[in-house]
């Protein structure tokens, strides 16, 4: 189950909590740096496992999480797709 959104930044993995997006990620970072975000987004599982877009949206469409599976956007996981 996807639990996190999550983006690597500097080789650091951050992380939100649902329902947080990673607009709030990004918000965080850049207030605590005053860094630009350029980072991978992705996603975080119930088990702490990083998975980018891609990963992520299989692990959501498998475990049934994706809230309408037949509006699937670009091949990819966002936040709005499970919370």
């Amino acid at each position: 189950m996807i639990t996190h959104v999550a983006i690597w930044h500097k080789g650091e993995l951050h992380s939100l909590p649902s329902p947080n997006r990673h607009h709030h990620i990004i918000y965080k970072i850049a207030f605590e740096t005053g860094d630009r975000i350029e980072g991978e987004q992705g996603f975080l599982d119930d088990q702490g496992n990083y998975l980018n877009r891609v990963q992520a949206l299989k692990h959501a469409l498998e475990c049934g999480q994706h809230k309408n599976p037949d509006d699937i956007r670009a091949g990819r996981l966002f936040s709005e797709d499970v919370w």
